[in-house]
């Protein structure tokens, strides 16, 4: 269903909290039913379709007129949803269990590269350091060790930094004595 309102009076509404409010919270909803319902229960997609709102109303000012409201709108509830799902996705594996997911499976001839590698891993990093490029070898997002450390994705970025410059160190003294 296609919502037949001129972008500005979606703007006016949404600001002045009228019945505009309702009408786009179900429209983001059947939208959002239609492209992820399977993924999502009602009560989820019900939280969902709030969080959006929340967001369209806090960006009304960057809306530029590049496209139709609503577009730019169910963008926002689209990029919203994959967030939620993303975070759910890894929301039960454990660090841990992150880490054993990674794969330090070798063609031949890198296997002593692999071992060299593990070593420096286990001997040469912190215990924070050593989980976080574990946990991100395993595949657990940036933004999801980030999330559970309680820190910025930069300060993230900075302790693999970090780890991945001790690790060269290491490989580089291993190499020279090898």
């Amino acid at each position: 269903m296609q919502l037949e309102h001129d972008d500005q009076v979606w703007i006016d509404g949404l600001r002045a909290q009228t019945a505009m409010v309702g009408e786009l919270r179900d429209f983001l909803r059947r939208t959002l039913a239609k492209g992820f319902g399977r993924q999502l229960q009602d009560a989820d997609l019900d939280d969902l379709t709030q969080d959006c709102m929340v967001r369209v109303q806090q960006k009304l000012d960057t809306f530029a007129g590049q496209s139709r409201f609503t577009t730019w709108a169910v963008t926002i509830a689209v990029n919203c949803a994959v967030s939620e799902l993303r975070k759910r996705r890894y929301q039960h594996v454990s660090i841990d269990e992150a880490s054993e997911r990674a794969d330090w499976s070798a063609d031949q001839g890198d296997e002593q590269r692999v071992a060299q590698l593990q070593r420096g891993i286990a001997e040469a990093l912190t215990e924070r350091q050593r989980e976080a490029i574990q946990a991100a070898l395993g595949g657990l997002p940036l933004t999801e060790l980030a999330r559970r450390y309680g820190v910025s994705q930069g300060a993230v970025y900075k302790l693999l930094h970090d780890a991945r410059r001790r690790l060269k160190q290491f490989l580089e003294v291993e190499g020279a004595s090898t």
